[in-house]
Formats: structure tokens, sequence, C-alpha cells
């Protein structure tokens, strides 16, 4: 009996070291987890700045801006990612600009050049967006002063200023190449509201840019708002945050009516995040789906206005085309970014599957009628009317051109007379390609896709590949390329801006197209 006693007592005894040691075990297997260097994940990030130090051109309104100053630095951050090792290991550079849009020769120069600096990268791992600001400089790799808008213009050639921003994106892509080390991701969802539909609807169904919500006439606002702030963290092998990818559905366009060089919110959202998580973490700025979304207010536009006072925002300057509203969104943008910070320390993955697929897809081109053909060429031979009768004015007195921005009225008719052409060119175009290739990129990191486009997508084809994609997190880069509008089927019935033939290349047929196409790609991944 007492032998019996011992044995159970030694069994007992023996049980409980089990016990400890499964408990160890099992310790020291989430500590090998949780260990940067068990990783597959190399990281590496680079910034430059590429504003110009003279006078340019600025991109994004039909009248010529010439530069009259830098309200703050236009940048490029580059984001370079490798898993694996050796040739076959799975790489991509991703590049974002404070640029209006990224011109297919700016991608192409940009990729020859790293070629030869970095001939283990191929060009189709090298992705470059823009955030859409518009008091960037105009960029275009064959255009001077007067071929852009018809007039002589004492400014940096954008032909000139392209050349410079290469060599900025193409040093910044392989520094960032250079700087890479293990690490790891964390991914979250914020929210901010930052970007609103900016189409207002009439009762007859008809839509306008910006059109007045306060008459009798109005209806609705066209279409969704995505409030959504999509980010991923990158750590270094101590846990230490380096980087922040933020992507959100909105253009960076508060103050998009300015003479100064600007990287508008970003700008202001960089200063304040990094105010918040350290001066030296490294900024990614993506613009999601957002063709018909804009920082401006519409609907409640005082009531936002009497906030940024309340707040203190910037009182000398509230309004939503001013500073107090850019301040504002960048404080929005960083409580989503920090909301979600604590707990992403905990959620590191060292050794997310990692691959990028590139295709070069077929879509449909907007097919455009004769009559909108007519109708074009009858607005465009008004508008050149207008261009020569102001351009005679010049030449017979040209003290006209020493007037503050006295090239504005001249600069419009010749955009609004070169917009009219474009759709006859374009009628005749499509006859001979009705199909109109288009680079895509799918992404995978652990759960999360991202997949881009070239195009201003407007908000519902973002929904549809949000919707059915099988990533836990979706996140959508529009202009990664200088593709134009890409507006739905009810917004080319309502007929504003962004949807009329004049604006567009691809219409809601390719539209669908390429939603599916981005789809198959995206599973594939899966």
């Amino acid at each position: 009996m007492k032998r019996l006693r011992y044995v159970n007592s030694f069994l007992v005894f023996v049980s409980i070291l089990l016990f400890f040691s499964s408990c160890v075990e099992k310790k020291g297997d989430k500590t090998k987890n949780t260990l940067a260097d068990t990783g597959n994940m190399l990281i590496g990030w680079a910034s430059e700045n590429i504003t110009p130090d003279s006078p340019v051109l600025i991109s994004g309104q039909f009248h010529a801006r010439v530069s009259e100053g830098v309200m703050d630095p236009v940048t490029v951050t580059a984001l370079a990612i490798e898993s694996g090792t050796g040739p076959s290991s799975e790489k991509a550079i991703m590049i974002s600009c404070d640029l209006a849009g990224i011109n297919n020769d700016l991608l192409v120069a940009v990729r020859e050049s790293l070629m030869k600096s970095l001939p283990e990268i191929k060009p189709e791992q090298i992705i470059i967006s823009a955030t859409h600001t518009h008091t960037a400089p105009l960029c275009s790799a064959a255009t001077d002063s007067k071929s852009a808008y018809g007039v002589d213009l004492e400014v940096m050639a954008p032909s000139d200023y392209q050349k410079f921003v290469t060599d900025c994106i193409a040093k910044a892509a392989g520094q960032a190449w250079k700087n890479r080390k293990p690490g790891g991701i964390s991914f979250g969802l914020g929210h901010a509201v930052t970007g609103h539909n900016r189409l207002a609807v009439d009762h007859s169904g008809k839509s306008v840019m910006y059109g007045k919500t306060n008459t009798p006439d109005f209806s609705h606002l066209e279409g969704y708002e995505d409030h959504a702030v999509n980010l991923i963290y990158t750590w270094d092998k101590k846990s230490k945050l380096t980087g922040v990818v933020i992507n959100v559905a909105c253009p960076s366009q508060v103050t998009e009516l300015f003479y100064r060089i600007s990287a508008d919110y970003w700008h202001d959202t960089r200063v304040e995040v990094r105010k918040r998580v350290g001066k030296d973490v490294y900024i990614f700025a993506q613009c999601s789906a957002a063709g018909d979304q804009s920082p401006h207010v519409i609907l409640g536009a005082k009531a936002e206005e009497r906030m940024q006072k309340l707040m203190g925002v910037d009182s000398s300057e509230i309004g939503t085309y001013n500073m107090g509203r850019r301040k504002q969104i960048a404080i929005r943008i960083a409580d989503a970014v920090t909301s979600v910070l604590p707990y992403m320390k905990d959620n590191i993955d060292w050794d997310p599957k990692f691959a990028h697929r590139m295709e070069k897809v077929e879509l449909s081109r907007r097919l455009i009628d004769i009559e909108d053909v007519k109708s074009s060429l009858e607005e465009s031979e008004v508008w050149k009317v207008k261009y020569e009768e102001m351009l005679l004015a010049i030449k017979e007195n040209p003290e006209i051109m020493k007037k503050p921005r006295w090239c504005t009225d001249i600069t419009i008719s010749y955009s609004m007379m070169k917009r009219g052409q474009n759709v006859r060119d374009r009628y005749e175009l499509e006859k001979r390609q009705p199909k109109m290739p288009v680079e895509i990129h799918v992404i995978r990191i652990g759960n999360i896709a991202i997949a881009t486009n070239p195009f201003e997508l407007y908000l519902d084809y973002g929904m549809r590949i949000k919707g059915p994609s099988p990533a836990i997190q979706t996140f959508l880069v529009q202009l990664t390329g200088s593709g134009t509008y890409l507006p739905p089927k009810r917004s080319a019935a309502g007929g504003s801006y962004g949807a009329v033939p004049a604006s567009t290349l691809i219409g809601p047929e390719g539209g669908q197209e390429f939603v599916e196409k981005t789809l198959d790609l995206i599973n594939t991944l899966w």
C-alpha cells in the first residue's frame, strides 16, 4: 500500500513536470514566432524631395498657373519589399508621388533607369502612383510651356521637370531597395471623414460637379462615400515602427486653386502623424478609388466651417478650400492612424505570404457617338475664336503680359479648344483600336490585397472590387498611370464633368471588364 502511494506520487510528479515542460515549450514557440529574425520579409524605405527651385506650370486646372513660390514640399516616398531568398524571391517597389498623375513616359523612364542601377529588379515590379494633388508641377516628357497652354510662359519646361522627377524617383527607389532589412507588417482599419461625393443630382437626373444643394431642384448626391482609412504599419526587427501606408478615398485637392507648390492635405497629415508617432517614420500616401470624390464639402459646408472655428484649427483661413480644411483632414487621418496603432504592435506578422502579379489587360474603349463629336467640335470652334482673338490682342499690345496672372483667360480658351479636338481624335482612334491596354498590379501581403489602376476610378467600381475580394482588407490605388476618369453607368447617364466623353477613355463596359480582371488577379493569390 505504501509502495502504491509512492508510485502514485511519482506519477503525479511526472505529470506536473510534463505539464510545465509543455507550457515552457509553448511559450518558447510563441516567443520564437514573434521574433523578427525568424521571418522572411525585408522592408526598405526612402524619400526624396521633388520641389522645383524655379517657377513651373502647376498641374490640375484648365488654365495655366505659373507657380508663385512654395507653400510646402512635394515629395516621393518609396517602399521596397522582398520575401524569400535568391533570384526567385518575390519583390516589389511601390512609390507614392505628390503629383497629379503618372504619365506613361515617366513610368517608362523610371523603369529604364532602375534596370541599369538595380538589374535584379524587373520593370513590372516597380509601381508608381500619384496622390492627385492639383498644386504639383506639371510633368510631361515632350511639352514646353507653349505646347501645354498655347502661349509662351517663363517657366521651367514640363519636360525638364519630368527629367528631374525621374532622377528623384529612381534615386528613392534605389535607396529603399538598399535600405531593406528584416521586418514585419501589421494592418488595421480606421475611419476619417475625408472625401465627399461631389456630384449633386437634380430631379431630372442630371448631375453637376459641385452643384448647388440649397435649391428646390436638388434631389440627392450621386454616389457613395468611403470614409475607411486602410492602414499598413511596418516594423523593424526590434518592433520599432518604421512606416505607415495610409489609404484614403480622396484626392489631395483642398487648396487646389492656389498658385503655390504644395502636397495639399498630405503635407499636413505627414506633419501631424509624425508629431504623434515619431519624426523619422515614413508616411506612404495612397489615393483609393475616388474619381467622383473630393475633400470639398457641398452638403453641410456651413456646419463644417463653424467646427473649424470652434476647434481653432486655423481661424485665419477657414473654409472648404482653405488651410483650415487641410488641417481638419490631417487631424482626422492622424486620429485614425493613432487609434489603431496600440493594437498593431501585438499583431505583427514577421513572415506574411507575399506575392505580386502584374497583367496588361485589354479594356473596351468608350465608343463616342458621332453627335458627341459634332457638338464637341462646335464647342471647340467657339473656344478657338476666343483664343485667336486674345492671341491677336496680346500681339498688338504686349503690355497685357505684364499684368498679374494675365494668361488665365487665354489658356482656358486654348485648353477647351483642344479638349473638343481630342474627342474627334479619339473617335478616329477607336475605329482602329477598339481596345485599350491597361496595366494592373495586385499584391498580397498576408491577409491584405493591394490592387492598382491607372484611372480616376469612380467609387462604384471600388466597391465592386472590395465586396467580393477574398482579402480581409483590400487597398485600391488609383492613378498608377495616366488614365482618365472611369465613370459607371449611372454617372455617364447623369452627364457631369467627369462622365462626359471628353473626360473619359473607358466607359461603363470597360469599367466592368476592369473589375472582373482585377478580381480574377486577386483570386489567383488566394
